[in-house]
């Protein structure tokens, strides 16, 4: 879509264009199963817009790129992304359909509702123009049958957050049941035209291969969370909007999880408004942010809390401010400084002098803080007497395990709430999985979070 005086960098180009691809992944996968849908040809003659010898050549002017070599080496990615969204795209919806309990034999009972999405604008590069973003909006909204008023519809749910921003949006109807599922992408891989490198050089596919490897080791077994919408009680914070700008950079998927939530809870709003969604229907709602390196993803019904969950997302995104990368990240690191002064002796003191280690221009920075502590006892050493018979613990056990086996007979009582504190290594979260692990446990299922802050000085 159009964004008239925003300089738009060479990683949001492609990231573009991975959108397109995933949607001409979809759009063929529905197209090819013969499923119902209410758009007709309206994206068969957007892409007829298309041509990628425009975009390629867009994409050179753009960033000056003169040598036919070089010139080589963007078409190869820009078919790279096309293709990779494109697959990724085609089997989404087969493998969505199969999670939610929808075999192929009866994808004749399927029917979509609306699909919007969009190729002009800045979606083509600006090789497809002559479609207003306002003519975008009304014929996707078209699907869903005469909306008396559409100009004022139009005006509420076009700003930042609003579903007419979505990159993908369907409303999916199977029997009695209906599906919103949400999309928002973005791309890892490239931010500038020098990381741009030979597609056919073995080294740099090597190379790639081994960033890609590099990137996954770093995410824990927890990086593949899924939420079940039947679990209760969960819920985001709003006050992630301070810190949504400052490190989207480093967790994009989930980032992006929070903005297709924002439009997803956008649609549902409207859909209520038009009487399109009757009150006791049942609803499942899907938000996926969606990369080239990976899904962060959450499911939700239409149950109070759950559209609440949707809200927060919505007024995450929609209150984020629009600030430059190292503006966000110093805001965020003045809130870090604060706790800090609060959490150690002499706190201000000690981080103070610790964001002036970056200033000495040495190779190897060294700051000592001594701080003294009572009554000191080491995850190793055997806990005292008074503890092990207050507690009714073993005397024999080691601080460590003394704490283990005080978590995991409290994990199997009634109790709802466990608040663990501790220094790292105690072994919290080690107490926890091993917990978890019990046949008896993976039976029931569960949900665990965990939530890790990393903040690095630069």
């Amino acid at each position: 879509m159009s964004n008239i005086g925003k300089k738009i960098e060479l990683g949001e180009k492609l990231g573009f264009l991975f959108e397109v691809g995933f949607n001409i992944g979809l759009l063929t996968y529905i197209k090819q199963n013969n499923i119902k849908q209410n758009y007709d040809d309206l994206y068969s003659q957007d892409l007829k817009q298309l041509k990628f010898s425009r975009i390629i050549d867009k994409l050179a002017i753009d960033e000056r790129v003169v040598s036919d070599s070089n010139r080589k080496i963007i078409k190869d990615w820009v078919l790279f992304f096309l293709q990779k969204a494109f697959l990724s795209g085609l089997n989404f919806l087969q493998e969505y359909f199969e999670a939610v309990g929808i075999e192929k034999k009866y994808y004749k009972k399927l029917n979509i509702l609306y699909y919007q999405c969009y190729f002009h604008g800045n979606n083509s590069l600006g090789t497809y123009t002559t479609k207003t973003d306002i003519e975008a909006y009304t014929s996707s909204l078209k699907q869903l049958g005469d909306i008396d008023n559409i100009e004022q519809y139009l005006n509420q749910y076009k700003g930042k957050g609003e579903f007419l921003k979505a990159d993908t949006l369907m409303l999916v109807k199977y029997k009695d049941k209906k599906y919103i599922i949400s999309i928002d992408y973005s791309i890892f891989a490239i931010r500038e035209i020098q990381d741009l490198d030979n597609l056919h050089s073995v080294e740099v596919l090597k190379r790639i291969l081994l960033k890609e490897i590099a990137y996954l080791r770093k995410k824990s077994v927890f990086a593949s969370l899924g939420l079940d919408s039947k679990t209760p009680k969960i819920n985001l914070s709003e006050s992630l909007a301070s810190y949504y700008k400052a490190f989207i950079t480093k967790d994009k998927e989930s980032m992006k999880m929070i903005q297709a939530g924002s439009y997803a809870y956008s649609f549902y709003c409207f859909l209520q408004s038009q009487n399109l969604l009757e009150d006791q229907e049942s609803v499942n709602i899907n938000i996926f942010g969606y990369s080239d390196r990976g899904i962060s993803s959450l499911t939700l019904t239409n149950t109070e809390e759950h559209i609440n969950i949707l809200k927060t997302c919505y007024h995450i995104y929609t209150n984020a401010r629009e600030e430059e990368l190292p503006t966000a990240r110093e805001k965020s690191l003045t809130k870090i400084k604060r706790q800090a002064a609060k959490s150690f002796t002499n706190g201000k003191e000690f981080f103070n002098e610790l964001m002036e280690t970056k200033n000495n221009n040495k190779p190897i920075h060294s700051l000592t803080h001594t701080e003294i502590v009572d009554n000191f006892l080491s995850p190793i050493d055997t806990i005292p007497t008074e503890i092990s018979n207050n507690l009714k613990l073993d005397p024999k056990l080691d601080l460590r395990n003394a704490h283990k086996e005080l978590i995991q007979r409290e994990l199997e009582s009634d109790k709802h709430y466990l608040f663990l504190t501790g220094n790292p290594g105690i072994g919290k979260t080690t107490a926890i999985t091993e917990f978890l692990k019990q046949p008896k446990i993976l039976d029931e299922g569960f949900l665990f979070f965990i939530l890790v802050h990393e903040y690095k000085l630069t």
